[in-house]
């Protein structure tokens, strides 16, 4: 087919369309290469049919090569900048990371945010301002709490870095830029890239200082991302961004998590986002049945991904664990998506020995607890709203036993996990900031740490919950002992005029000698009747997950001491910092 000729002008090029096509011969448009200059690689099963092109030799396989305006393997995608036929948006396909915009007309494809146009299509640029962190550009981050950016300091990856000063980074300190992140379905997978240290000093009469954990909080579209224990001295890492960091303008914040105390400084120097295709697809998990090739890796001693293993004897995860203080671990990845399924759960098939423990993290948060039966189990874990529209990596981990014994002592048995998902639970909760705050669920054990030092820890049904029927229960029997609850919550964030976050809980505690009681906000006073407490959260930690802990704990000479818990719900609180 010969269309009219026309031309125009795009990033100083004139394109003309026509009978040109890319590889600089010409031809008749849309039409094939006469027979004998064909290819015989294009006449074989399989060969592209080139619907604007016409199709070439590459190597030992056929490919199209695209009229102008023309772009994609088909060459039935509209290039960026070039105008092409069809009457609208509606029926125009842009190539690969372009939009479609017909507002004056014909439509025109240009490419997205973060993307430019190179000779090969629209290729990523970057979003992030200043990624070396040395004011260069000057202006693209602000500081904040007697924050500056000293293009000067050396940094781990590249000169120049922002260093926050240990006792004065407590509150204010921080830096932030604004930035536009192209929509999910035409950009590719991103990943943050951080590069940093930490520096800690010994206390006194030492002066030295020495690279030691001091993690750095970093915030985009209204969720925490926690790489926490990034620095460790100077390192750099990648964490995948979810779906929820797509598709709008967002303030991307970084601040101190560890200030005071012996911490000399955190130290950026380097923040960017760049393309990573090894992250997750929203709403899977990388290779969740094992049955594929890659996507999971080992730690410890004692842990593989095998044929045979799994549940029905497919391929699965084996974490063997067969002296002490082997902890064998497989990590994965996966990514929820921000609306669907309305019920998020992460799914899974497992056996273990029986009594024995195997824990399950997203990124460094405990999501559960299993607790070994010797049978293969369906388990389905519920996932709280911090969650949602966020990657993360998936760790299984052995736990080591280590009541008697030292590393290195026989303690064999072993944890198999097979066929991995993202799931819509029906007894989930809708949105959730706390799964089973008021513990009516069966398996409410999952969701809970629980270290038992001299005391017990329950999860009981009757008449002596505050509302419902269930609650939590904590006792202490032994001296200079302490035994806790923890769990992870989503911290709510401020509302103006409403208060701070906050976590609120109803207690009760009995009275017992040498006995103290440690919540979210403070110490406990003993009460025989349900009384509510509150614990304030960070405000600048909004959107990210949390982890809040209850302590019974006793001294010398003591007597029992027993802490029940129900109705734990995340709030705004006014007594609470904004």
């Amino acid at each position: 087919m010969l269309r009219p000729s026309a031309s125009v002008v795009f990033a100083g090029f004139v394109l003309v369309a026509g009978c040109t096509a890319l590889d600089g011969l010409t031809g008749s448009g849309d039409d094939e290469a006469p027979p004998s200059a064909r290819p015989a690689v294009c006449d074989a099963p399989g060969a592209p049919v080139c619907e604007h092109g016409r199709c070439v030799q590459e190597g030992e396989a056929a490919k199209c090569a695209c009229d102008q305006s023309w772009a994609g393997p088909t060459c039935s995608e509209c290039a960026p900048g070039a105008p092409c036929e069809a009457p609208s948006c509606a029926s125009t396909k842009c190539a690969a990371h372009a939009s479609c915009d017909d507002s004056k007309g014909a439509p025109t494809c240009s490419c997205v945010a973060g993307y430019e146009l190179k000779e090969n299509g629209c290729v990523w640029k970057g979003v992030v301002k200043d990624p070396t962190i040395s004011n260069n550009p000057a202006g693209g981050w602000t500081a904040t709490g007697n924050v500056k950016i000293d293009p000067t300091l050396p940094g781990a990856k590249s000169p120049g870095a922002v260093e926050f000063i240990g006792g004065t980074c407590s509150t204010t300190a921080g830096l932030n830029q604004t930035l536009v992140m192209p929509p999910y379905d035409l950009a590719e997978p991103l990943a943050l890239e951080v590069a940093g240290t930490g520096r800690c000093e010994l206390p006194p009469p030492f002066t030295t200082q020495i690279p030691c954990i001091r993690p750095l909080g970093v915030g985009i579209g209204e969720r925490g991302i926690d790489p926490l224990a990034f620095f460790f001295g100077p390192q750099s890492t990648k964490v995948c961004l979810g779906e929820r960091a797509y598709g709008a303008t967002y303030t991307l914040k970084v601040f101190p998590q560890a200030c005071g105390g012996f911490t000399k400084s955190n130290q950026l120097d380097h923040l960017d986002i760049v393309p990573a295709p090894e992250c997750p697809v929203p709403g899977k998990v990388t290779n969740g049945d094992f049955e594929g090739v890659g996507g999971w890796s080992v730690g410890g001693t004692g842990a593989e991904v095998a044929p045979s293993v799994g549940n029905k004897s497919s391929r699965g995860g084996r974490l063997h664990h067969a002296k002490k203080c082997d902890s064998p671990s497989l990590s994965g990845a996966f990514s929820v998506k921000t609306s669907e399924p309305a019920k998020p759960a992460l799914a899974f098939t497992v056996k273990g020995k029986t009594a024995r423990k195997m824990a399950v993290n997203a990124g460094t948060q405990l999501l559960t607890t299993i607790t070994g039966t010797s049978v293969y189990e369906n388990v389905s874990i519920c996932l709280s709203e911090y969650m949602k529209g966020m990657a993360s990596s998936l760790v299984f981990i052995a736990s080591d036993d280590m009541t008697g014994g030292v590393c290195g002592d026989a303690d064999d048995y072993e944890f198999i996990v097979d066929d991995v998902a993202i799931v819509s639970d029906p007894t989930c909760e809708d949105t959730t900031l706390i799964v089973d705050g008021g513990f009516e669920r069966s398996d409410v054990a999952r969701y809970w740490s629980i270290t038992e030092n001299g005391g017990s820890a329950s999860f009981l049904k009757g008449a002596a919950a505050r509302t419902g029927n269930g609650y939590a229960s904590l006792s202490q029997f032994s001296c200079e002992k302490g035994s806790s609850f923890s769990v992870t919550v989503m911290n709510p964030g401020s509302v103006a005029g409403k208060g701070g976050p906050a976590i609120e809980y109803y207690y009760r505690a009995s009275n017992g000698t040498a006995i103290t009681y440690t919540a979210p906000g403070g110490t406990l006073t003993p009460t025989t009747t349900w009384t509510r407490g509150v614990g304030c959260l960070s405000p600048r930690r909004g959107g990210f997950p949390q982890s809040v802990s209850f302590t019974v704990s006793a001294g010398e000479s003591c007597g029992v001491g027993t802490l029940s818990l129900d109705d734990l719900k995340l709030v705004q609180d006014p007594s609470c910092p904004e």
